[in-house]
């Protein structure tokens, strides 16, 4: 008998594709404007959580973890309507979050770095990683304009690169 995964490898298959698709889209037109990203990325969760809402049905008699393939369906279904809802909330929070997520992230560099001084060699590498990692969240905060451009193709490059493994695991499954 056929493993849940397995048997359904044509929602990885589908989800692959369609990140794929919007990430190449992101890349080849970033002048774009933001809003329409974020457009994108509302359709895309909906998309991306109703596909984990029928997985999570279609498993619910074969494996046991169908609850959070149920709840990351309906959280992506719910994020999606309101990222379409009202795009620009949500493009400026999320220009907000990242640039405050680098900031406090390169502080945290700095400080396990300065604490495994004792440990390591090399610190001041992962030091000036956590120095960089606080300059552009300053500079993501100091210029939302040009942030939503870089966060624009960042988002298209991660899009690519997860449709692209979602596409090979969905082969391989298949092949199970």
């Amino acid at each position: 008998m056929r493993n849940f995964y397995s048997a359904y490898w044509w929602i990885f298959l589908l989800r692959g594709i369609f990140a794929l698709i919007l990430g190449v889209l992101a890349i080849i037109w970033p002048g774009a404007t933001f809003t329409t990203l974020i457009v994108f990325l509302g359709g895309y969760l909906f998309v991306a959580g109703l596909f984990a809402l029928i997985g999570a049905i279609a498993a619910r008699k074969t494996t046991e973890n169908w609850g959070i393939f149920l709840l990351s369906g309906l959280i992506g279904i719910i994020l999606g309507v309101l990222t379409v809802y009202n795009p620009f909330a949500t493009g400026a929070a999320l220009i907000f979050l990242v640039g405050f997520w680098a900031m406090l992230a390169g502080i945290f560099e700095i400080i396990i770095a300065i604490r495994l001084r004792a440990l390591i060699t090399g610190e001041g590498w992962y030091i000036a990683g956590g120095t960089i990692s606080i300059l552009f969240g300053i500079l993501l905060l100091s210029n939302p304009e040009a942030a939503a451009l870089t966060l624009t193709w960042l988002f298209g490059f991660y899009a690519v690169i997860s449709g692209i493994m979602l596409i090979s695991l969905s082969l391989r499954l298949k092949r199970k």
